[in-house]
């Protein structure tokens, strides 16, 4: 039996399409799949309609944005990262039709009370997945536009005390030093790190990235210049990215006496002239990953009963920022974080707390309660 039907290509041009097969049935069947083949062929996400499920789109999505150069390496991780834990598990059954904007709103409602992180990432990914099929003409609408706006908890900045910094100093320096203490010593590399990162505000990647041709001591101040970051990529590794997480990120700083010390102790255990090394390393030359950093790290404050402090990598670089743009003002201090002056405010600087005013007070006391004497004394002079 032969089928047959008349197709307009992705070029506009209506051609016949045409199937042969045993029975009728089976003709038409086979001229609807020689259809979606062709629809297929014209490119990503062609083939996708109302009726596809939300992990057709995913698959879609994530092909197409390979292909794209102004997304990073470690950004396209993320995405698939994120679309995979926060996403494709509520979501991956549903056809497009079906993801309506109730659905969606209702989704990252139950996300934010997790955190407003979760909720956040998940809207993004929601959101450009979306936008993909809108673009490829499957939805009419991007379902998450219309959803409710998310609201982020007010959490001021918060810095580190100079006590509590040395709190932290202290716990790194002794960490694992005992008598009796199994197991391969630390290498004093996460103590190194923790003064970078205060005498850089650098993050973590940022400053595990740096090279010994990225200090300069032959000035003074000794200088740093902040150019790559490291990035942890599935099925690739760990790498040093030439370039930081923004291009305000690139930039040069002069760095306190006790940071310029570190630096040149870890220069002097570059063996020979080799400028790309970095200054911070494994024992086979290879870039450390942020999160073995960051699991070192708790463990030396759990091992000095500082859980309490809630110390991260990026605590140091809000300590660094407060104390500039104290000392000196936000837009000083944006510029050595790296940021705009409002990011800088709103996610580096501990605000300050404002030393009140006496005058209120002082005009204030004309309300305060009469004495009894006072009242007698004013009866008194009333006129009868």
């Amino acid at each position: 039996m032969r089928a047959e039907a008349r197709y307009r290509d992705g070029d506009g041009i209506i051609r016949k399409v045409t199937a042969t097969a045993a029975t009728d049935h089976a003709a038409r069947q086979a001229l609807r799949n020689r259809i979606k083949q062709r629809s297929t062929a014209t490119g990503f996400g062609a083939a996708l309609s109302p009726e596809s499920t939300v992990t057709q789109l995913a698959e879609a999505w994530l092909e197409d944005m390979q292909i794209r150069l102004d997304l990073a390496p470690g950004t396209k991780d993320t995405y698939r990262r994120e679309l995979n834990s926060l996403v494709l598990p509520t979501f991956r059954a549903f056809l497009l039709r079906e993801v309506t904007v109730g659905r969606v709103d209702q989704f990252l409602k139950r996300q934010a009370t997790i955190s407003y992180a979760r909720a956040k990432h998940s809207r993004v990914v929601l959101s450009l997945m979306f936008g993909y099929a809108l673009r490829h003409d499957a939805i009419h609408r991007n379902p998450v536009i219309g959803t409710s706006r998310l609201r982020q908890p007010k959490r001021a900045p918060r810095a580190l005390t100079l006590d509590q910094l040395e709190r932290v100093r202290h716990a790194a320096a002794t960490w694992r030093t005992g008598e009796h203490v199994l197991g391969r010593r630390p290498d004093g590399q996460v103590k190194d790190l923790i003064e970078v990162m205060v005498g850089t505000s650098d993050r973590i990647g940022e400053a595990l990235a740096l090279r010994a041709c990225d200090i300069d001591d032959t000035v003074t101040p000794m200088r740093v210049t902040v150019s790559g970051t490291i990035v942890v990529i599935k099925g690739t590794g760990v790498y040093r990215q030439d370039y930081p997480k923004t291009s305000s990120s690139r930039r040069t700083l002069e760095v306190p006496v006790f940071t310029a010390e570190v630096l040149r102790a870890r220069l002097a255990l570059i063996p020979g002239d080799e400028p790309d090394m970095l200054l911070f390393r494994t024992r086979h030359d290879t870039p450390l990953a942020p999160y073995n950093v960051r699991r070192t790290l708790r463990s030396m404050l759990a091992a000095a009963g500082l859980q309490d402090l809630k110390v991260t990598p990026h605590t140091f670089r809000r300590t660094a920022g407060t104390v500039i743009a104290r000392a000196t003002d936000v837009k000083t201090a944006a510029d050595v974080l790296g940021n705009s002056p409002d990011i800088a405010q709103k996610h580096y600087i501990e605000p300050e707390q404002p030393v009140p005013n006496p005058v209120p007070a002082r005009h204030l006391q004309a309300l305060a309660p009469r004495s009894p004497e006072s009242d007698g004394q004013q009866s008194e002079t009333e006129e009868p």
